[in-house]
């Protein structure tokens, strides 16, 4: 008999999206599947249509809990889970019809811990799909999952991936984090030395919803992306996995600019200001002494460390339409 796969659905506020997420799931050509959703305190209708999808198909189970984030609703599933394997798919997204097949398959020739796939972007909850009569999957180092791939990047998710249940329960999603739990996860089963592979393929269709996160009020739950690595940094400290430490250190860093300057005309910005220069400064001598990251690299962020006006700049010259946002946000900055 083909191995039980757990799939972790969290659930918030999604009654416009879960009907189509879970569709997609029931439509899978790999029929062993347990769909655990967890409700993680949802005001809307999102309960009342998975118990609808239950009712009709019992490898669908409802799970509720008190509204307590992302992260804690993906650690509910991962207490539940009684398959051999788990998945992680956010209620708004969906997967290709033969995701899990193709994911097994690839994880039982190659004998890993965990398969990676490619995932894209997409403004529609019916993008059309091909058969797979061939992927490729070969096992790769933990290097090649943070290469940047059609703008895509497979590391820094945990979703489109197929993990062994013993290994996932190694590691947890940091609670209180609502954006950059994900990587943080990864990192930490990554750091654990696990073999993976990629299976060469795009499986997983992350589904963008009309506010970007340029257009939309920055807010401090935002700015968490920065507290996740600075954690991970510290997780990292005497890991010798170089590789894993230099790309969080880089991404911190990145993170720190990026915010820093969101922020700017919001009531974040006190806050955000604060703790960047606080966790950069934390973090500045490890950045100068990482030979993970490349020099020139090193020697632009501390340049853009010390003057945000020079980030600003090259963030103008890469994308001109900042300079209309910069504009408008510094117009609209509080007194």
């Amino acid at each position: 008999m083909s191995a039980l796969v757990s799939i972790i659905i969290p659930v918030y506020n999604l009654e416009d999206y879960i009907g189509n997420c879970l569709e997609k799931l029931l439509c899978q050509t790999y029929k062993n599947l347990e769909i655990l959703c967890i409700d993680d305190g949802s005001t809307d209708s999102s309960e009342q249509k998975i118990k609808n999808f239950a009712e009709k198909d019992q490898r669908i189970i409802y799970i509720h809990q008190a509204n307590a984030g992302v992260s804690a609703a993906r650690n509910k599933g991962l207490e539940t889970a009684t398959g051999e394997y788990v998945m992680f798919v956010d209620g708004d997204d969906y997967l290709h019809y033969q995701a899990v097949e193709t994911l097994v398959d690839c994880i039982s020739h190659n004998n890993t811990d965990m398969v990676c796939a490619h995932h894209t972007y997409t403004n529609t909850l019916d993008s059309e799909m091909f058969p797979i009569v061939d992927s490729k999957c070969k096992s790769v180092s933990h290097n090649e999952l943070f290469k940047t791939v059609n703008g895509n990047v497979i590391g820094k998710s945990s979703c489109a991936k197929l993990i062994k249940k013993e290994i996932a329960l190694k590691a947890r999603f940091p609670v209180g984090i609502s954006n950059g739990e994900d990587a943080n996860y990864v990192v930490r089963l990554l750091a654990l030395g696990i073999n993976v592979s990629i299976a060469d393929i795009t499986l997983y269709y992350y589904y963008t919803r009309e506010n970007s996160c340029v257009t939309s009020q920055f807010t401090k739950s935002k700015f968490s992306i920065t507290l996740s690595f600075d954690d991970l940094c510290d997780f990292l400290k005497d890991t010798e996995y170089t590789f894993l430490r230099g790309y969080c250190l880089q991404y911190l860093f990145q993170t720190i600019f990026y915010n820093r300057t969101m922020a700017i005309g919001t009531d974040a910005e006190e806050y955000v200001l604060a703790e960047s220069r606080r966790i950069g400064k934390k973090w500045l001598k490890p950045f100068v002494k990482c030979k993970d990251i490349d020099i020139k690299i090193r020697m632009i962020f501390i340049l853009f460390f010390y003057s945000r006006r020079f980030y600003e700049l090259a963030r103008m010259i890469q994308d001109p339409t900042m300079k209309d946002f910069y504009k408008n946000r510094k117009a609209n900055r509080k007194d």
